[in-house]
């Protein structure tokens, strides 16, 4: 159930507060001019879609239509609902549009836990269905969820009337409606990895997202290379800025999968995206690099 709470402190501006935990996360939703009523039906049909969404693409919920496609997939083809099958076809495509750094496939085995993915899945439009490629092969769609939720509750906010706004999906994935009422922007801050509550990149959102992707909160390495099925031990973080929250989250977790090298390569193909590069130190100071860009040092 959503924690909601409305302050009239500023009356021309009247802000709706809510979040709930789904999605392994906190989920955070910030409207301005919202009224109490309105403001609850929102945040009560948001909280449905995000818990609907979250049971549709788990591979941790063993009720889930994706857990029954990773039991059998690998036997024989199996058909998927509308939803799970276009967001297949959606992540085949980002696959494609990566050069393979992104895939929500993993190969298991018996001594490692993950091998080498590579495209693990094949897709039968005519019937809907998808077939495994090999004995082992599973589909996690965890850096793609958060993004995909976010886009639905943003649209879902934008019929509702409401023109200004932060979603906010565990701090990693953020998307704004309009900008802030007394700024051209969200000022968005992005914590400091080795010193606590110290900022390493302030980010500007207006009718934009954010996707960060790197170790996770808890230091751990938890990004796979696709191509090698070993995690990778990047230090960076990977800032995505664009129109979409779930190409920036499909592209933050590329970005950390992918060489430096081929960075350049993948944002090439994504007009009007963002990517940065932030190493932070451990005296508080933070280096960003936009990718193909120069350094800039803080």
């Amino acid at each position: 159930m959503a924690e909601i709470t409305f302050s009239q402190k500023n009356p021309a501006y009247p802000l709706m507060c809510a979040s709930f935990r789904a999605m392994h996360t906190k989920v955070e939703l910030l409207a301005v001019g919202v009224d109490d009523e309105k403001g609850r039906d929102l945040m009560q049909r948001a909280e449905a879609e995000v818990r609907r969404l979250e049971r549709l693409l788990s591979c941790h919920d063993d009720a889930s239509p994706l857990s029954a496609l990773n039991s059998l997939a690998w036997e024989q083809s199996v058909e998927a609902e509308d939803e799970l099958y276009m967001v297949l076809e959606l992540c085949e495509t980002f696959r494609r549009a990566t050069y393979g750094y992104f895939d929500v496939t993993a190969m298991c085995s018996e001594t490692d836990g993950v091998m080498s993915l590579a495209g693990g899945y094949s897709l039968d439009a005519k019937h809907h269905s998808v077939r495994f490629c090999r004995k082992g092969v599973k589909i996690d769609l965890g850096g793609f969820a958060k993004g995909y939720a976010l886009d639905c509750i943003k649209r879902m906010s934008q019929q509702e009337g409401i023109t200004q706004g932060v979603i906010n999906f565990g701090n990693s994935s953020i998307a704004a409606l309009g900008h802030h009422p007394y700024g051209e922007w969200w000022p968005i801050g992005i914590e400091h990895r080795m010193v606590k509550s110290a900022l390493a990149q302030e980010v500007r959102l207006a009718d934009s997202a954010m996707s960060i992707s790197g170790r996770s909160e808890a230091g751990e390495y938890h990004i796979i290379d696709p191509h090698t099925g070993s995690r990778v031990a990047g230090e960076e973080l990977i800032l995505i800025e664009g129109r979409s929250a779930l190409v920036c989250e499909v592209l933050s977790t590329a970005l950390y999968a992918a060489p430096r090298a081929k960075r350049a390569d993948i944002m090439s193909q994504y007009d009007g995206y963002r990517a940065s590069e932030i190493v932070c130190r451990r005296d508080g100071t933070t280096e960003c690099r936009v990718v193909g860009a120069t350094v800039v040092e803080k």
